[in-house]
């Protein structure tokens, strides 16, 4: 890691955003405005060279084992165990590289969808639904790889409007990563739309709605509610992958970011037992959806004989007309 000299307000704006505090009570504990404290913040990240909150109280977490090593020291649970389970390398990297081609089968647009989709037999392609699963599965795949620089993205280029319309869930999800993030004005913003849209339209259910106020308590106003509001919504059995989808993923990030590994690691297991409940589920149906073909081909061609002796052949036959 690159040594990046941090003063004494560096390091409390750190602990503090480890404490999972939002910009508002860090600006209470060090006695600034909530605006000055914003700037404080940014010049912070652009220091570490991070583009949000989660990013920077990961580069903090390594800051402290690297610390530890260096005095001879190395804090308890910070080295990989003896039988590391999925939700160690998930907190080791995140829920994206930990699930690799698994994630297929979680979020909005995932792989049941598709196969019930092409069951139903949609017809002829439709480049606007098309276009909303792949602007869905960006997002999804943000989520899990704790990009929330990728919402700050598309809030900047003034995508908002756009997402809303093609997929309102999408928005909600964007206005979640946002506040995960530390983006909170901007995510304020995205869930005003997003209840401005709600009422007297279609597209949006009360649970969607419940998921951003859900996030909102956790990171920011009422740790404690919030939580527990995303554990409700984590455990309800709904056929519909969002929000549950989503409440799993922030509750991964929440538990992260207020350094309570045990339950960021169980929640991660769970995730990842949710992607393979849907695996099997698939597979019931008939399907393969990670491979069709588990064979090792040979290297041979297409007519089914080894290409090495060809190639052998015509190089001879090159020599002997130099020759």
């Amino acid at each position: 890691m690159k040594t990046i000299e941090i003063n004494d307000r560096d390091r409390q704006m750190l602990e503090l955003l480890a404490q999972g505090a939002s910009n508002r009570s860090i600006a209470d504990s060090l006695g600034y405005r909530e605006g000055t404290m914003r700037v404080y913040l940014h010049g912070l990240y652009k220091k570490l060279g991070v583009g949000n909150k989660t990013s920077a109280v990961i580069w903090y977490f390594d800051r402290l084992k690297e610390e530890g090593a260096a005095s001879g020291t190395v804090a308890a649970g910070e080295g990989p165990p003896a039988e590391e389970c999925f939700g160690d390398i998930a907190l080791r990297l995140d829920l994206h590289s930990a699930l690799g081609a698994m994630s297929i089968f979680l979020g909005a647009y995932g792989r049941l969808w598709e196969v019930a989709n092409r069951l139903k037999g949609g017809g002829a392609p439709d480049p606007r639904l098309d276009r909303r699963r792949q602007q869905s599965r960006l997002l999804w795949e943000a989520m899990l790889k704790g990009d929330f620089a990728y919402a700050k993205r598309l809030y900047d280029e003034d995508q908002v409007a756009r997402v809303l319309v093609d997929s309102p869930p999408d928005c909600v999800l964007l206005a979640c990563m946002l506040r995960i993030g530390g983006y909170s004005r901007a995510a304020d913003r995205v869930a005003n739309q997003v209840v401005r849209r709600r009422k007297g339209r279609p597209g949006l259910s009360s649970k969607d709605v419940a998921l951003a106020v859900a996030v909102r308590e956790a990171f920011e106003s009422k740790p404690e509610a919030g939580l527990a509001a995303l554990h409700r919504l984590a455990v309800e059995n709904s056929s519909k992958p969002f929000p549950r989808h989503a409440a799993m993923a922030a509750l991964f990030w929440a538990y992260r970011g207020h350094k309570d590994r045990d339950r960021a690691r169980a929640t991660a297991n769970a995730i990842l037992a949710e992607a393979e409940a849907v695996r099997q589920q698939l597979h019931a149906m008939g399907e393969r959806p990670l491979y069709r073909d588990a064979a090792i081909p040979s290297p041979t061609s297409a007519g089914g004989k080894s290409a090495a002796p060809r190639a052998g052949r015509a190089n001879a036959r090159a020599a002997t007309a130099s020759a």
